[in-house]
């Protein structure tokens, strides 16, 4: 049985063991433009963003990453969390807490990604911006994304 409930402890944040691997679960699961070809190709700057996040927030469940959010200037750079627990409030709790302790205010998000859009409008967020491309360069549009003005900060 999975449980949903609870908060992201003060503490948790750091180790990137085993997050590369949960990225790939997750993002073949919400992510169905990519092919396997496509994600196998995202691994090594996956794998830079994972290291070069200034804060890096891995949420362990059983003693595996069971979500990881990466946050850099302001900004959601990466929010990534174990398919088995869509939709149980941990990516929400995590962008609660990256808003309420970081003052985070925007994302970046897959335009072939309605999901991630929704979650993230239902957050708070508005579309404020597009580019044609990811910034690896590859044909996927982005959506730049804005903390709705009045939305709490």
């Amino acid at each position: 049985m999975i449980r949903c409930s609870g908060s992201i402890p003060e503490g948790t944040t750091g180790s990137s063991g085993g997050v590369v691997a949960l990225w790939r679960e997750s993002v073949a699961r919400s992510h169905a433009f990519l092919t396997d070809e496509d994600i196998e190709r995202l691994v090594p700057a996956v794998r830079a963003a994972i290291v070069g996040a200034a804060r890096l927030t891995v949420v362990e469940r059983a003693g595996r990453p069971a979500a990881f959010m990466g946050v850099g200037a302001e900004k959601i750079e990466m929010l990534f969390v174990d398919p088995a627990l869509f939709g149980c409030g941990l990516g929400r709790r995590l962008v609660g807490m990256a808003v309420g302790r970081w003052n985070v205010g925007s994302v970046d998000v897959n335009e072939q990604n309605p999901a991630a859009r929704a979650f993230y409008e239902r957050m708070g967020f508005r579309v404020a911006g597009r580019s044609g491309s990811d910034a690896q360069g590859n044909d996927f549009p982005i959506l730049h994304m804005r903390l709705a003005a009045g939305e709490e900060r």
